[in-house]
């Protein structure tokens, strides 16, 4: 079942889900994978509650893990499938070539054959998101006496971003694609190197003569090599 307001209420057969502390679920603990509308999120939960006879409501969510926030903003219906993981997942390991191509992937016991009634297989197109540049965070439009906007954003790195001493090395460039919105149409759009940028008063008056309205809005992405660019971050222009 998709999150609710109240976090996220599923029908569980097996192994109940346990509460864990704060600091277990940032390291990884509690995870789960949620079918939406685009794919698959990645949630993780603190609190398991049971609300009925084999329903718990999972609480306490961090959500959009390992770049997964486009399936997070898709959404899912009510009765989607939801899968609690015993451990991290295992990444497979697939070659960027095949990025985008229908492949069978069949799963059966280790060292037996590739077919048979012990083997299941499934069609699926390899979309590559570890792989995908994470939307930036904290992106943010502050208005210029001039007019004008300086535009500010934190990268975030994909991989060993997390570091207690010294600064994280980023997985992808800092390089970055800045789109000015009214709504769904791209106004305008560029590129900058490193994590802000200026959107002149030149430009803004000619994007929008009468100033920017409540549908004007900002979209920083960061390239990734061998990817293109990554999800969106959206904010604001105002």
């Amino acid at each position: 079942m998709p999150p609710s307001g109240g976090g996220l209420k599923v029908r569980v057969e097996g192994r109940s889900p346990e509460s864990r502390a704060p600091i277990a679920v940032l390291a990884g603990a509690n995870a789960a994978a949620v079918q939406t509308e685009d794919g698959w999120e990645l949630v993780q939960f603190r609190t398991a509650e049971l609300i009925g006879e084999d329903v718990w409501r999972l609480c306490g969510l961090l959500r959009g893990q390992q770049g997964t926030e486009e399936a997070m903003a898709a959404g899912g219906p009510v009765g989607a499938t939801v899968v609690l993981l015993d451990a991290e997942p295992a990444r497979v390991d697939s070659p960027a070539t095949e990025r985008g191509l229908p492949l069978i992937w069949r799963a059966g016991p280790r060292a037996g054959p590739a077919g048979g009634p012990l083997v299941s297989e499934v069609a699926h197109t390899v979309s590559g998101v570890h792989g995908r540049p994470w939307s930036p965070s904290h992106v943010r439009a502050t208005a210029r006496a001039d007019g004008g906007f300086n535009v500010t954003w934190m990268a975030r790195s994909r991989i060993d971003g997390d570091r207690w001493d010294g600064e994280p090395a980023f997985a992808d460039p800092l390089r970055f694609r800045i789109r000015i919105l009214a709504g769904a149409m791209a106004l305008r759009t560029f590129e900058v190197e490193g994590v802000g940028a200026l959107y002149s008063a030149l430009n803004t008056a000619a994007d929008f003569p009468g100033g920017p309205d409540l549908d004007a809005a900002i979209a920083v992405a960061q390239w990734g090599e061998g990817y293109g660019w990554g999800v969106e971050a959206v904010a604001p222009l105002r």
